[in-house]
């Protein structure tokens, strides 16, 4: 049995691992010869500042100029944390939330070539049951639906090949191939998102906007046209298995488009739409996802403003399900974020109070919930090559009456946490690629 002091080394452990292997690859790589700092958004643009960020890795093959030889950039972050979940359904639970990225770029073909790698020690650091949190939903434990728990991402997040040409002074052409990717389905994925950079917790509406950040077999074409951007992707939809360590695979099943625009330097806007063959485990069927998001970035020179709104649909032959959000963070006088979400979303009753996966013969019975999400992070100058901070925020909730024996009439729930991240060139405004 796993005593809460095995779970606290493990999780330490796996932490200086994995900020162990970001220092190494970061000092070889200013140490190689002919490697030059990759010019990032903010040296192109100087009046745009250029402040940490959980960058979209996307992103960051966007960025790269290419040149003769390979370059790199390498990013990292975790949050230490202490996670307590209120009232009867609740927990209390010592984790980390962690990713690391790699991206090597270089001229091949009369394009660009390059090559993405995003990892994570979740499935160490997280229980395999995943992280409490009240509401969440999807995937699987042995067999039973997760409710009220937040599974942990697989060890690979994405392995991936983008190749892209511009065909014109407007026109670009982009290949993306990946055995673990993602596709052209939803908004930049939460663990990603500058809106989201300072909040360790997963949207409860994450499973109906971009769960599919983690797909099998993903292949996309997409064409990009000035400030318009039109993709097409086919993969495996089911979501990952309980096993956390390897790599899933299945035949491509299903399909996805979306339309992105950028009508200003600070804000993107897509729309989505993607058929899911089977994407649950444990649930019958196919699933179509329709999502929309607007996201808005701007800087200063004593930090930035970032928020996202989102919306998203799971339709099945119950009918939909909806996701829908408004997520920030604001860093300013330099080292201060404070940071926010607001969530509306679909619930099955019988999931909520059964806590497992409704069967065959009980109706569909959908209630709304609501979560409101208020942080605040400090930041501190602690180690040389790594942003840290000190955070801590609070959530509440709001649910029909019904549901007060299983959750308690006002549940709240608290984090703490320490924060570090890591780059090997620092990071600009994170944007979506395309």
């Amino acid at each position: 049995m796993t005593t809460p002091r095995d779970r606290f080394l493990r999780v330490l452990q796996a932490a200086f691992l994995l900020f162990g292997a970001a220092a190494l690859m970061a000092a070889q790589e200013h140490h190689m010869p002919g490697m030059e700092p990759t010019p990032g958004p903010q040296a192109r643009q100087p009046a745009r500042p250029s402040p940490p960020s959980n960058p979209d890795p996307m992103a960051m093959m966007e960025d790269m100029e290419p040149m003769d030889h390979w370059m790199t950039m390498v990013h990292a972050y975790a949050f230490l944390s202490v996670n307590r979940q209120g009232g009867p359904s609740g927990d209390r639970e010592f984790e980390s939330e962690n990713h690391f990225m790699l991206v090597s770029a270089r001229r091949w073909a009369g394009g660009k070539l390059s090559f993405l790698g995003t990892f994570t020690l979740e499935p160490a650091t997280i229980p395999p049951r995943g992280s409490a949190e009240l509401f969440q939903r999807g995937e699987t434990y042995h067999g039973v639906l997760l409710v009220d728990r937040q599974h942990p991402h697989d060890l690979f997040v994405q392995l991936a090949a983008s190749w892209e040409k511009a065909l014109s002074s407007r026109w670009k052409l982009r290949l993306y191939a990946a055995p673990v990717g993602e596709p052209a389905l939803g908004p930049v994925a939460y663990p990603h998102r500058l809106s989201a950079s300072e909040n360790p917790t997963a949207p409860l509406s994450h499973h109906n906007q971009d769960s599919t950040h983690i797909a099998a077999d993903v292949a996309t074409l997409g064409v990009t046209a000035g400030i318009f951007a039109l993709e097409g992707s086919a993969f495996h939809g089911r979501e990952p298995d309980e096993n956390r360590w390897n790599i899933d695979q299945g035949r491509i099943d299903s399909y996805s488009g979306r339309l992105a625009v950028r009508p200003l330097p600070e804000l993107f806007v897509q729309v989505s739409s993607g058929h899911l063959e089977h994407p649950e485990a444990i649930e019958a069927g196919n699933q179509t996802r329709t999502t929309a998001s607007a996201s808005y970035q701007r800087g200063d020179p004593s930090g930035f403003i970032a928020a996202t709104l989102a919306v998203g649909e799971n339709r099945t032959a119950e009918g939909p399900e909806w996701g829908n959000l408004f997520e920030w963070t604001w860093k300013f006088a330099g080292k201060n974020f404070l940071y926010g979400r607001l969530e509306s979303v679909d619930r099955d009753a019988y999931e909520l109070v059964h806590k497992r996966q409704r069967p065959e013969g009980v109706p569909p019975d959908r209630v709304s919930v609501q979560a409101a999400t208020l942080g605040f992070t400090r930041g501190f100058s602690w180690l040389a090559e790594a942003e840290t901070g000190l955070g801590a925020d609070v959530t509440f909730y709001r649910f029909p009456p019904r549901f007060d024996s299983v959750y308690g009439s006002r549940p709240i729930s608290l984090h703490g946490f320490l924060r570090i991240r890591f780059g090997s060139h620092g990071s600009g405004m994170s944007a979506h690629p395309h």
